[in-house]
């Protein structure tokens, strides 16, 4: 089927309902980079809103199969209520991760052979709490990432270093900058 550059949205939604599958690319030509700078505005991480638009074309997609979407003529309305939806489930998720044990970040820190550790990272480590995830999440993003790896998911340096795709040097120092400004953002705390 051929699309015309002035093909509208409801148009090409209804040619994806009636089976024509070039429309939902054509949709996804039109709108993607759109939705995709609408989420990233929301949880500004590129990686992750990549995800979430991925995820919001496949509600679309799923919503079509099972004849839940009614074409109404307000199709990006429609998406960016459903990126928005997933974007908010992403961060209650995220408040919702698991508390650590002190026993557990001590482990975390301490239990690595060959990384060295400052006693403030230590102590770090032995005060998680509601307030410290509180001061994590004003952290920039990268240094988030990896204080969550490090505490969370008790990974080493050097697997930080390949899940982020960074060397173990850079992985390292965005541990060291995140101790610094969290202990920066709990004094001001006090």
């Amino acid at each position: 089927m051929q699309h015309t550059a002035k093909a509208t949205d409801a148009q090409l939604v209804q040619q994806y309902l009636n089976g024509h599958e070039q429309s939902l690319t054509h949709l996804m030509d039109l709108h993607g980079d759109q939705l995709l700078h609408f989420i990233f505005k929301k949880v500004r991480d590129w990686d992750l809103s990549q995800d979430i638009a991925q995820d919001a074309w496949i509600k679309f997609v799923h919503a079509v199969k099972l004849g839940k979407y009614i074409e109404s003529g307000r199709f990006m309305p429609w998406m960016y209520r459903v990126a928005g939806n997933l974007a908010m489930d992403h961060f209650r998720k995220m408040k919702r991760s698991p508390v650590v044990s002190v026993e557990q970040c001590h482990q975390a820190v301490l239990g690595m052979g060959d990384e060295q550790f400052t006693a403030e990272e230590v102590m770090l480590s032995m005060q998680f709490n509601e307030s410290m995830w509180k001061a994590v999440s004003k952290l920039p993003l990268n240094q988030q990432e990896v204080v969550k790896l490090r505490v969370q998911s008790n990974l080493s340096f050097r697997a930080i270093a390949e899940e982020t795709g960074v060397g173990i040097n850079t992985a390292l120092g965005r541990m060291r900058y995140a101790v610094i400004n969290l202990r920066k953002e709990l004094q001001l705390n006090d």
